[in-house]
């Protein structure tokens, strides 16, 4: 049952509260006048990872909205709402580092470009009305409290960052891309990861030619994506594997081919023909 407990009410909140919401918005709105914030995970999918952040700090009490990346979504929750206290107790989470967020590690937090605010945060872009706030990422250290910055640092922990003069490095680039419905990462349906090297024809490195004939080798797994002219024009192109399904999203139906397997179709939408190699 929701609570009528409405410490953090605003004049936002009740204009919220005097339109028609879905039960979803119905219970942000709830938590945010209840708590001061409501805190949104996102799911990670087949390869990028997941991500929380929160609604209504910036509202109730004129401090930035918190995001984090890659942590367990009630890992994420406690730290975000542990941060919204301190910040509401008057703590600047930009200066130095705190403890007793994210398990025995310390916790940095620094602020976020607006790109990333607009591609992550929807659910907030909705609560203010697409108005600019601003945000605080929670970059957390490995479990030797080493940085991502720092040397030795354990690349399971890695996170993108998103700082507005922080590099796109693969680790950003990856993760931006897994979270675009345009690209084959936001649904990545191969067993092999997508930055797997993979042959291509010089046509189809090219873009002259379409693939029109894909092989999955017995050998050692390799993959070819060749056009009609297959590889006449040149030597194979070792490309990464998600490059030529970026190109053409069609290569996605063929993500069970089987090892020894190859298929075949004439152009771009014809159906894919399957056959075992002899």
């Amino acid at each position: 049952m929701p609570s009528n407990k409405r410490d953090f009410e605003t004049a936002r909140t009740r204009k919220f509260r005097e339109s028609q919401l879905c039960p979803e918005d119905e219970r942000t709105i709830g938590h945010i006048e209840e708590f001061g914030c409501s805190v949104v995970s996102v799911e990670r999918t087949n390869y990028g990872l997941g991500w929380s952040y929160t609604i209504g700090i910036f509202d109730t009490c004129a401090k930035p909205e918190l995001i984090t990346v890659g942590l367990p979504p009630e890992t994420a929750h406690f730290a975000l709402n542990e941060a919204a206290k301190l910040m509401r107790a008057g703590a600047d989470l930009t200066k130095g580092r705190h403890r007793d967020l994210v398990r025995e590690v310390e916790c940095e937090f620094r602020p976020v470009d607006p790109k990333w605010i607009t591609q992550l945060m929807g659910w907030a872009t909705w609560y203010y009305d697409g108005a600019d706030f601003p945000v605080l990422q929670a970059v957390y250290p490995d479990l030797e409290n080493r940085f991502p910055e720092d040397r030795e640092f354990d690349k399971g922990f890695e996170q993108p960052l998103m700082q507005p003069a922080a590099p796109m490095t693969r680790v950003e680039s990856d993760f931006w891309a897994s979270t675009d419905p345009k690209s084959s990462l936001f649904n990545w349906k191969f067993s092999d990861p997508p930055h797997t090297g993979v042959y291509l024809s010089q046509g189809v490195h090219n873009g002259t030619e379409p693939v029109t004939y894909v092989s999955h080798d017995a050998e050692d797994g390799a993959w070819q994506f060749l056009g009609n002219s297959m590889a006449d024009e040149g030597g194979p192109v070792l490309s990464c594997f998600h490059h030529p399904v970026d190109s053409d999203p069609g290569l996605a139906e063929l993500a069970d081919l089987p090892l020894g397997w190859y298929a075949e179709r004439s152009k771009i939408g014809e159906p894919w023909v399957r056959k075992k190699h002899g």
